[in-house]
């Protein structure tokens, strides 16, 4: 037998082994790519095509089969730094929970609310700069894309959008008068800015106890740190879950 015709006989097990280990690595082109142990791989932002404008048009609000191909076989650059701006959305506060303007108690938690969020933030190494998205430029219960568009003319780079919940737990309304149990809901997304493709969100539920104390006078005093306790809590997690995601 000829020395060439032996060496491809030796050589046709490896390569049909090489073969069978990639085989279950390498889907086809478009489709989502997972690593060994099953879990979806960041080798798909390699392989599928780079997002870089919007494909969400905001007066028809229908995206064509092509577009939604592309959103969901493409993916989207996150920089080194980002611009991030946020916008409280609103959602149901508990009475002694809401923000009153003209009271100066509520000024500060909503200030302490916000620095907290901000804070968490911040933690990630990309975020450069946190804006906060005025009213005067969003105007009066902005939809998503005009919360966009306003985030463009600030020049930010994403959008955190996040709403509040919270209340108290209604046994502990009733039956203990010198405890208050009080829970807080967040609901968060993070939308890239250039694309309109949301990558992030998260819900987080926090809940905090309290134990009436002497400087008590009122039990609206002992509720109010009780929901104020959880909306830390809640806004704390949310704004950590999205650091690191943009980490």
């Amino acid at each position: 037998m000829p020395k060439t015709s032996f060496a491809l006989l030796l050589l046709l097990p490896l390569l049909s082994l090489l073969y069978a280990c990639g085989a279950g690595r390498y889907p086809p082109s478009g489709g989502p790519r997972y690593n060994d142990h099953g879990d979806y791989s960041a080798s798909k932002d390699a392989l599928s095509p780079l997002l870089t404008e919007s494909l969400f048009d905001y007066k028809d609000r229908t995206l064509s089969e092509e577009d939604i191909r592309r959103i969901l076989d493409g993916h989207i650059a996150i920089g080194d730094t980002v611009r991030l701006a946020i916008f409280h959305t609103g959602g149901s506060m508990a009475r002694y929970g809401a923000w009153r303007w003209n009271d100066e108690e509520s000024l500060k938690t909503q200030q302490q609310l916000i620095d907290t969020l901000t804070w968490a933030l911040r933690r990630s190494g990309r975020v450069q700069k946190v804006i906060l998205l005025p009213s005067m430029v969003t105007g009066h219960k902005p939809n998503i894309h005009q919360l966009r568009e306003s985030a463009v003319r600030l020049q930010a780079d994403m959008l955190l959008v996040y709403s509040l919940h919270s209340d108290l737990y209604q046994k502990y309304r009733v039956f203990k008068k010198d405890e208050a149990k009080a829970f807080a809901t967040t609901e968060a997304i993070l939308m890239d800015i250039r694309t309109g493709v949301i990558p992030h969100t998260s819900v987080v539920t926090k809940s905090a106890q309290s134990t009436k104390v002497q400087s008590d006078f009122t039990p609206e005093e002992l509720e109010k740190r009780a929901l104020h306790t959880a909306t830390l809590e809640a806004l704390l997690e949310t704004g950590r879950q999205a650091a690191e995601f943009l980490k």
